[in-house]
């Protein structure tokens, strides 16, 4: 075998083992951008997700905003609608700072990521649901949001 056909082989092998392993993955994870970094109150998220099967799952609220970040929190409300119509909803305030004012979270220069799980071990039936994400603030819009996320996590011990 020469050079060029080992590394053709070497090539798709590595390409087949990250499309197997990513297609194996037990996390739903979206993300939708805030207009201008102002996030309005009646710009409200929609997530539609492919539940593949029944099971518990954690779910999570993600955000992402800049440095200067008005708020020590983010209040947001959270509509889950079933595969069957039916809606529940869950209203949830997340720290966005520690209690000496400094922010929480993965940071990237200017850049601040939090996760929050906002509900945990959830029993989901495989099916479409949707999730509507706004915010509960008393300012409107908030300013320096530039990123809105739904994550969703198989339970590891279900």
């Amino acid at each position: 075998m020469n050079t060029f056909t080992y590394h053709i082989i070497k090539g798709l092998t590595v390409i087949l083992f990250i499309v197997f392993f990513s297609s194996c993955s037990n996390t739903y994870r979206d993300f939708q951008k805030v207009k201008d970094m102002k996030w309005h109150k009646t710009d409200v998220k929609t997530f539609e997700v492919d539940i593949p099967e029944d099971g518990n799952y954690d779910l999570y609220f993600a955000m992402r905003h800049s440095t200067g970040y008005p708020f020590t929190s983010i209040k947001i409300s959270i509509t889950q609608i079933t595969p069957e119509g039916e809606e529940f909803i869950k209203d949830a305030e997340f720290s966005v700072t520690d209690e000496k004012g400094q922010y929480i979270g993965e940071v990237t220069g200017q850049l601040w990521d939090i996760e929050e799980m906002f509900s945990e071990k959830t029993p989901l039936e495989k099916g479409k649901y949707t999730f509507k994400i706004s915010h509960n603030m008393n300012s409107d819009p908030v300013i320096l949001v530039i990123d809105i996320g739904l994550i969703i996590k198989v339970t590891s011990n279900n």
